[in-house]
């Protein structure tokens, strides 16, 4: 039986238009509100407290020290195989520590309260800029307790973007951790608005150069713990003062990485539109007040922040991990963030378990040749069974226990979003630990917008719309996508679509239009059970010289199967048959991947642009398209090689992980004008 995961609407539609889609079990209406009633953010954490108040709702983990240990490297230097040694230091962490749902809200109630008694009012705006944790979702409920406004910053967000959000929101209030104050010292006199300063910090103690920024902080702000604000709000107590579902909760800055940082205003009722959206259908497969999920993505980042609330609402446990202590590799005497919580869902980016995918099959690769069938049979097997509704479960006790056992040994299902996820990952992920889901998210639209079901056994997709929106695409005749096919831009429109762009009303009208419709910029196809495939984003559709357009974010996306590389960024324009790439592979794992190719250098810094080495992987990436069945046009044809690693701190990614293709093209031009000149092309 063939199931329909989205419904069109009646009298919907037109020659440029796909007819407008909903999810099938609300194809007539679309969902406003959390249920009972909850129309602003706060009052998901009433309905927790009134419903179990004993039960725990946010946990952590407390940094108990460092542990730090001399490893020897080998490396060459002039041919010669030479050791250094080097210091490496590792966490030690607490067992995961608990708040009660009761104890949640006694803490931002009074967190709130202290706000108000150091001065500030409903509406005003409080800044985080502090990475995921605890105190970040406590900050942020006693800020929404007395209905001031959230904007969030990126904790790895330069000097020159947290002023841009701090200014342009006339923040009256700044929440970070301690270890963000020497950036804020650096810039405070160029803050305009900026009052008060409150901040936390580790068990384990102030991180060295921290107390000097904050003494020199102190001498032109009131600066406070967040305890001692809980305290100076416990001793004052006020009643709440909680939102209408219309009022801004969020004035949340993209990533930027098109340029600078938009401030987005996201209303309560929008956020809790999503939750009472997606808790239509989710339900069958959690179990609420007992599953945990693991939350370490930023929180600036629209999903993160969304799927915790959703949690917080709904009555399943939030542990928070960081990147750094996942793993158990990672930390010291002590099990990682994952093996401790051993949670039921944890979500997920692509650059995330694109990485986990490579870790994984470079271990089965070094297997035996019987080893290595039977992973890879069992993958396809389990795929093919789980297609077909039939028993597998069996196969992980057998094939997969122990990768099921490296991430807790109880996980229901995870979610990746933030860009398309490769079948490829998706399939691995979903047979070696449990089903992935792909999320279709926007900041502009609160959280949320299409997501798979767990049992949905299609990959490609994101799955149907959520209910608290409906859907609809647009022709883009430029690059021949048309409605009649089911292809064109994704508009959406509901309850939970933004308030608009602070104070760029212009940008707003060419986002939304009249009539209410979100354009969100991605080229989508439907399916014909009804789910949503993202084809690429409109802005990276490029016209190659014989008239046809290739996706640049879907090839990269393909290209990232490659076992050689970390990441890639594909270029092509008008002038080009083939695209071209600057692949990105890690400077510390590039020797061992030559000496694995056999090709001989003297120098590690050699091996970035040595052509042998360059040509190995440019064949590795051909191999890649050919068994992925991409097209002649979009097989790469040159590559280069940078060797430092792209990341936030260096301005070559976003802090959503996402490429900042401008900054990696000004950082690579020398590579692109040597492709260039390879390819017969005169320089851009």
């Amino acid at each position: 039986m063939t199931v329909i995961y989205s419904s069109a609407v009646p009298q919907t539609g037109s020659e440029t238009e796909t007819p407008t889609r909903r999810f099938h079990t609300t194809a007539d209406r679309v969902v406003d509100r959390a249920q009972p009633d909850i129309t602003n953010i706060y009052a998901a954490l009433l309905r927790g407290r009134d419903t179990k108040p004993d039960y725990k709702s946010l946990g952590k983990r407390d940094v108990l020290g460092t542990v730090t240990e001399e490893k020897t490297v080998q490396h060459k230097v002039d041919g010669k195989l030479e050791q250094t040694t080097k210091e490496w230091s590792f966490f030690k962490l607490s067992e995961y520590k608990w708040m009660s749902y009761a104890q949640v809200y006694e803490y931002t109630k009074n967190l709130g309260a202290g706000y108000l008694k150091l001065g500030l009012k409903p509406k005003s705006r409080v800044l985080i800029y502090a990475p995921t944790s605890r105190e970040w979702q406590l900050c942020a409920f006693g800020a929404f307790s007395q209905s001031m406004q959230i904007v969030t910053a990126y904790d790895t967000l330069g000097e020159s973007g947290l002023l841009h959000a701090m200014n342009q929101a006339k923040v009256d209030l700044v929440f970070l951790k301690a270890d963000q104050m020497p950036t804020f010292a650096r810039i405070m006199d160029e803050v305009e608005t900026v009052k008060h300063v409150v901040y936390y910090q580790d068990l384990y103690g102030m991180p060295k150069g921290c107390e000097e920024a904050i003494e020199k902080v102190r001498a032109k702000f009131s600066v406070s713990t967040i305890d001692e604000t809980h305290d100076l709000g416990r001793d004052n107590p006020v009643e709440l003062a909680l939102p209408d579902g219309q009022d801004i909760a969020l004035v949340m800055y993209t990533s930027g990485s098109t340029g600078k940082p938009k401030g987005v205003l996201v209303c309560h009722q929008g956020v809790m539109s999503v939750a009472g959206g997606i808790h239509e259908f989710i339900q069958p497969y959690l179990e609420y007040y007992n599953d945990v999920v693991l939350s370490y993505l930023p929180l600036s980042h629209v999903l993160a922040f969304f799927v915790d609330v959703y949690c917080i609402y709904s009555g399943l446990a939030v542990g928070y991990g960081t990147p750094r202590t996942l793993t158990d590799e990672s930390v010291r005497e002590c099990q990682g963030d994952i093996k401790a919580l051993r949670p039921m869902v944890m979500l997920g980016v692509p650059q995330v378990w694109n990485t986990i995918r490579a870790g994984m099959l470079k271990q089965v690769d070094k297997s035996s040749w019987l080893v290595r069938k039977l992973f890879y049979g069992a993958v396809e097997l389990k795929n093919t069974l789980r297609g077909y509704n039939m028993p597998h479960n069996f196969m992980d006790s057998i094939v997969f226990k122990k990768t099921r056992e490296a991430t807790g040994g109880r996980l229901k299902f995870v979610i990746t979003g933030g860009a398309p996820i490769n079948r490829n990952v998706q399939r691995l992920m979903t047979a070696a630990l449990c089903p992935m889901i792909q999320g279709f998210g926007l900041t502009e639209a609160s959280g949320l917008v299409a997501v798979q079901l767990p049992s949905d056994s299609s990959f490609n997709n994101v799955g149907s719309p959520c209910p608290s929106v409906e859907m609809k695409l647009v022709d883009v005749p430029e690059a021949k996508y048309f409605a009649r096919n089911g292809q064109g831009e994704v508009y959406i429109r509901g309850p939970s679509i933004f308030k608009g762009y602070l104070d760029n009303e212009e940008l707003t009208k060419e986002t939304v239009t009249e009539d209410g419709w979100l354009k969100t910029g991605d080229i989508g196809e439907w399916t014909e059970q009804g789910q949503l495939s993202i084809i690429d984003r409109r802005k990276n559709l490029v016209k190659l010289v014989s008239g046809e357009y290739i996706a640049l974010e879907a090839l990269e996306s393909t290209y990232k199967n490659s076992l050689f590389i970390h990441n890639i960024c594909v270029f092509a324009d008008s002038r080009m048959s083939q695209p071209c790439a600057v692949v990105n592979i890690d400077e510390n794992l590039i020797a061992h991947m030559a000496d694995e190719a056999g090709v001989h250098y003297n120098n590690p810094s050699e091996i970035a642009s040595n052509k042998q080495f360059i040509a190995h992987v440019l064949a590795d990436l051909q191999q890649v398209a050919k068994r992925n069945n991409l097209a002649k046009q979009e097989t790469l044809t040159a590559i280069r090689i940078d060797s430092e690693l792209w990341s936030p701190e260096n301005d070559r990614l976003t802090p959503a992980m996402k490429l900042k293709r401008s900054d990696i093209r000004d950082h690579n031009q020398d590579k692109l004008e040597d492709m260039y000149t390879q390819m017969n092309l005169e320089s851009i």
